[in-house]
């Protein structure tokens, strides 16, 4: 039975992957976070099953990656529904930064106050434009 289960984890991943890509192409992206926010869970964590979902949400990116600049955005909204319905309280944040002359965007998860399964620390070095739900 763990065998069917993981399969049809990774295969519910791969949809919500499928979904949030193809409504960031239709919709607002205001739109599609309270479209997440709706299908949250009140449950208990399973810190196991949300550490598995993670692997399997970048296994999914890094086989059909969104752009040549990275992921960020798409793994935080697929992250946040799924970390929403594993009963995880997770506040999406959309930052910039200033590079030379451009400006670089990142997205990433907050609980509380520490961040939420971020493989990396550059997030500290983006100014927050954008919370969801908003920060109170």
């Amino acid at each position: 039975m763990a065998f069917v289960n993981k399969y049809w984890t990774v295969l519910h991943v791969g949809c919500v992957v499928l979904w949030v890509r193809l409504s960031l192409r239709l919709t607002s992206l205001p739109v599609i976070l309270r479209q997440l926010h709706h299908r949250s869970a009140a449950r208990d964590r399973d810190d196991a099953a949300m550490k598995a979902v993670v692997g399997y949400v970048d296994r999914w990116l890094q086989l059909f990656p969104y752009n040549k600049r990275g992921n960020c955005f798409p793994r935080s909204l697929v992250l946040y529904r799924l970390a929403r319905q594993l009963g995880y309280p997770v506040v999406f944040h959309c930052g910039i930064r200033k590079e030379a002359s451009t400006l670089d965007g990142h997205a990433w998860l907050t609980m509380g106050p520490h961040t939420f399964y971020e493989p990396r620390s550059q997030w500290r070095y983006f100014t927050v434009t954008f919370s969801y739900p908003p920060v109170r």
